[in-house]
């Protein structure tokens, strides 16, 4: 097997390991086809099919939806998933490959004959198991795992202070509260939204003092993690553009507004 995305040495070593099992376990195995040619742009139905394919030349993909899971080698046995009852995986073939095709039933009572080749299937499926594990471990570790600071602010405190110089980004969680700038209102915090982003992230002093319309409860979160948010979780950076842009056009229109007075 490989992938066409980065995968952990040690799950490319299990999977190593998994075809040195599986040379043992196959050899003796009763074959229903030997050196079947699979055509071009095939698919292998594995919720109508009980067989197990041995693949001897070529390339099997397997995909769930529209995203490639695998890429299956020479040496790798593909089918076990037609013991599933509904399959959620489709494999097909881009060109013409070669396969072993095994009966799956004859193929588990071959293996459940002997102990010592049912200890090595299933120390087989064990470590493809993990191989896959720990794929999912790896592309989970970028994620960021911190516990952010919830505050209580009672109607009329203050949040934010004009001119201070902290660090911290806030999400309101509860509540609303408003933008002041030299003591004119410009502006209305919602619930869910994100603010403070700008200066905490640049290192700047803050432009305007945000004090609480009601009891709010606050999401505080230091300027570092949340960088790393920003880096790895596109959803933020894309409710934080959407807050920015909305203060933008609230902040525009108080301008009009004072400007016409």
């Amino acid at each position: 097997m490989f992938s066409d995305s980065p995968v952990p040495q040690t799950s490319q070593d299990l999977w190593q390991h998994c075809h040195q099992l599986l040379s043992g376990l196959i050899a003796g195995a009763p074959v229903k086809t030997a050196s079947l040619t699979l055509p071009t742009e095939s698919t292998l139905d594995f919720n109508n099919n009980q067989s197990l394919y041995l693949l001897k030349d070529g390339i099997l993909k397997e995909f769930y939806n529209d995203n490639l899971v695998i890429n299956h080698e020479a040496g790798d046995l593909v089918g076990i998933q037609c013991l599933i009852n509904n399959n959620h995986t489709h494999t097909i073939t881009d060109f013409a490959v070669i396969v072993d095709e095994y009966d799956i039933r004859d193929f588990l009572a071959y293996i459940a004959a002997d102990s010592d080749r049912l200890f090595d299937w299933n120390h087989y499926l064990a470590s493809l198991i993990q191989s896959f594990q720990l794929i999912i471990c790896d592309y989970k570790k970028d994620e960021v795992i911190f516990h952010p600071e919830i505050r209580q602010y009672e109607k009329a405190h203050e949040i934010i202070a004009q001119g201070a110089t902290d660090n911290e980004v806030y999400t309101l969680i509860t509540g609303s509260a408003e933008v002041i700038v030299d003591g004119i209102a410009v502006g209305e915090i919602k619930r869910d939204e994100i603010f403070g982003a700008i200066a905490a992230l640049t290192g700047t002093a803050r432009t305007a003092q945000v004090v609480a319309l009601s009891d709010c409860t606050v999401l505080v979160v230091p300027a570092d993690k949340f960088h790393s948010l920003l880096s790895s979780r596109p959803e933020t950076v894309t409710k934080l553009i959407e807050d920015m842009a909305r203060s933008i056009v609230s902040g525009n229109e108080q301008i009009v507004n004072l400007s016409s007075q």
